[in-house]
């Protein structure tokens, strides 16, 4: 690729391939310069460092992560739009980044202003999911903070080995199922 025609976008975008192919800790300096066929120091004119690098990514995947929730639940609302935000959520880790790679990602980088611009658009699609259905405003908090202990909790026992998320699939279904019961 021409020096010329990379810019901070096109750099994050291979880096997140990069990671989503060969996990978030491959992500490096020199595989990204490679990956776009220019020198190491090329990248210096579009991002800090690596630790800019991978920031960005998590970010990415967030802002990836929120535009394809929001096509997925454009059909739904109320309830139904809950159960699908869970099961989408849950298919989307499976098919990009490793989560436990995320969520390392995101406990390392996840006070950058562009981690948290991302999570704060996620955490409000999901509020304004829960607002819909929830009878008491002070209840919303608490309702949200359920369903995403659930979610990475579930989340955790898949990267763990201890749930195959197409064998209990109709389990984890039957437990949203169960959580929405508990949303008023």
């Amino acid at each position: 690729m021409k020096r010329n025609s990379l810019t901070r976008q096109i750099v994050l975008d291979q880096a997140l391939q990069m990671a989503s192919n060969q996990g978030f800790s491959q992500v490096t300096y020199n595989g990204l310069a490679r990956g776009l066929d220019v020198q190491p120091q090329s990248l210096y004119r579009y991002v800090d460092n690596i630790a800019d690098v991978k920031a960005g990514v998590v970010a990415e995947y967030v802002k990836h992560l929120i535009a394809s929730l929001q096509k997925q639940l454009l059909p739904y609302s109320g309830k139904e739009a809950l159960r699908q935000f869970a099961i989408y959520f849950i298919s989307y880790s499976q098919i990009s980044i490793p989560f436990a790679e995320m969520v390392s990602g995101l406990t390392e980088y996840g006070h950058t202003p562009q981690v948290v611009k991302q999570l704060t658009n996620l955490r409000k699609l999901l509020v304004t999911i829960i607002s819909d259905i929830t009878n008491d405003p002070v209840d919303v908090n608490k309702n949200e903070e359920l369903f995403l202990n659930f979610i990475t909790g579930n989340l955790a026992l898949v990267t763990m080995g201890s749930l195959e998320i197409i064998h209990d699939q109709k389990i984890f279904t039957e437990n949203v199922d169960r959580i929405l019961t508990l949303i008023k």
